[in-house]
């Protein structure tokens, strides 16, 4: 019979998006869009002159010195799943370290939610006890897609080894109806 690993880790680390102050991809493409019409301009009716040139230079270089500067200031932060026959700790950018044992619940319910105004699911973690509900969400911004299914594997494997209750649940919103439907994982 095959021993069961002492912890089992799952790390991501990945780039986050840019920060408050930077410019979409489509507003570049716009803004040289409109030096090139510019450009194009200077050349019909100046046509013995580098000014357009000149032009051209400084505005990419512009562009590429401020996406080069914006992405090296915040090239990523971790992401850690970690667990065992203890406790399962998660450790997220925008969440304090999240740690809890085997012991202090009953049952582990995931609710997966898919958002409409946003193409991806949240995974929220119960780990209900009689009294208590301790809740962690993540999502695909958190995790990649193979990461986050490797974590749901594991839960629920973990979670026969510990002998708790587990469910999975697909929660849908309808026209304002909720719909809850169980999903294998």
């Amino acid at each position: 019979m095959e021993k069961e690993p002492d912890r089992v880790e799952v790390v991501d680390f990945s780039g986050e998006e840019f920060n408050k102050r930077s410019v979409p991809c489509s507003v570049g493409l716009l803004i040289m869009l409109t030096v090139a019409l510019v450009n194009i301009f200077l050349m019909v009716f100046f046509p013995g002159t580098y000014i357009s040139l000149f032009v051209s230079l400084i505005i990419i270089g512009g562009f590429v010195l401020y996406y080069s500067f914006i992405l090296t200031q915040n090239p990523g932060k971790i992401r850690k799943f970690s667990i065992s026959v203890e406790n399962i700790e998660i450790i997220l950018p925008y969440i304090s370290f999240f740690r809890i044992k085997w012991s202090e619940f009953e049952k582990l319910e995931i609710r997966m939610r898919k958002f409409n105004y946003k193409p991806y699911y949240q995974y929220e973690l119960h780990f209900m006890n009689r009294d208590s509900d301790k809740v962690v969400k993540l999502s695909l911004l958190d995790f990649h897609k193979v990461k986050v299914d490797q974590i749901l594997v594991l839960l629920k494997n973990f979670s026969k080894i510990m002998k708790k209750e587990f469910a999975a649940v697909k929660v849908t919103n309808i026209s304002g109806i909720i719909q809850v439907e169980n999903f294998k994982i």
